[in-house]
């Protein structure tokens, strides 16, 4: 036994290691380098910097899964296929309800809280994320807009013309793999907060879920002032917190979609 638990320490470091090792990206990696030729350089940088805070959390969450699901493994095979199989295993678990079953260690009033403060800070920087994301769109849009215009006005020729929409084209293509990427980690953890409030509230995932866009933008200022007064128990606040979140994660996939549709649809001069 205690050979096989030596086993479970390595791999589920070894494991441990290789998850955080394998997705770590500098930004550079990730925006490419500032040549001079992207006006909208500044707002990329800006939306990128905000993905760092959803990133980080979900990595140790599916790392931990993963080193307690090898530990399982090994315990009940005594070999390391049963420690790859168990930390697959875990890794889903560390993913999927593992932010509500680590907050409910500490006893449920403790744990409303701290889902309640934790939530706090999502909101804060989904908003972020949705001002960085709105700035980095509209310069594009703008930019579309003046190659547009000098291209009318007859100040460059079509081929001229052409390449800057090219280009901004490409820069579209790059800003949609940033949003995108930071948009996935913003679903993952929007569902971690779903389960939460469902432990809390029984039924409220559902109710958030379901409601239409519609819906949501015309109660949008209701529910952001709801959140911010101290009014209603713990739980029922960890509920409109999470509903706030999920608008907001809701706005930010939009707009994320729209960036393939700016590149299709606007950065071209068909429409001139």
């Amino acid at each position: 036994m205690r050979s096989n638990r030596a086993k479970a320490s390595l791999v589920s470091i070894t494991i441990v290691a290789m998850a955080l090792s394998g997705c770590v990206t500098t930004q550079q990696d990730r925006i490419g380098a500032n040549d001079g030729t992207d006006a909208c350089y500044q707002y990329r940088v800006a939306l990128d910097s905000t993905g760092n805070y959803y990133a980080e959390d979900m990595l140790k969450g599916a790392a931990i899964g993963a080193g307690v699901g090898a530990l399982t493994g090994v315990l009940a095979s005594g070999n390391l296929k049963g420690a790859l199989i168990g930390a697959a295993a875990g890794a889903a678990l560390g993913t999927l309800g593992g932010y509500w079953n680590s907050k409910a260690q500490q006893g449920r009033d403790q744990a409303i809280l701290g889902v309640m403060n934790d939530l706090d800070a999502e909101n804060q920087n989904l908003n972020r994320t949705q001002v960085a994301l709105d700035q980095l769109v509209n310069c594009r849009r703008a930019e579309i807009a003046r190659v547009k215009a000098d291209y009318k006005a007859k100040r460059i020729g079509k081929p001229e013309a052409e390449q800057r929409m090219a280009l901004i084209r490409a820069q579209l293509d790059k800003d949609y793999a940033i949003a995108s990427s930071i948009n996935q980690n913003i679903v993952k953890r929007r569902d971690e907060y779903l389960i939460a409030a469902d432990n809390i509230e029984p039924g409220s995932a559902e109710k958030i879920r379901t409601k239409t866009a519609v819906k949501a933008q015309t109660s949008k200022k209701k529910k952001a002032k709801q959140t911010t007064t101290a009014g209603g128990t713990p739980a029922s606040q960890v509920v409109q917190r999470t509903n706030t979140a999920f608008e907001t994660s809701e706005r930010i996939n939009a707009t994320t979609s729209s960036i393939q549709q700016i590149a299709q649809k606007e950065a071209t001069l068909d429409a001139v």
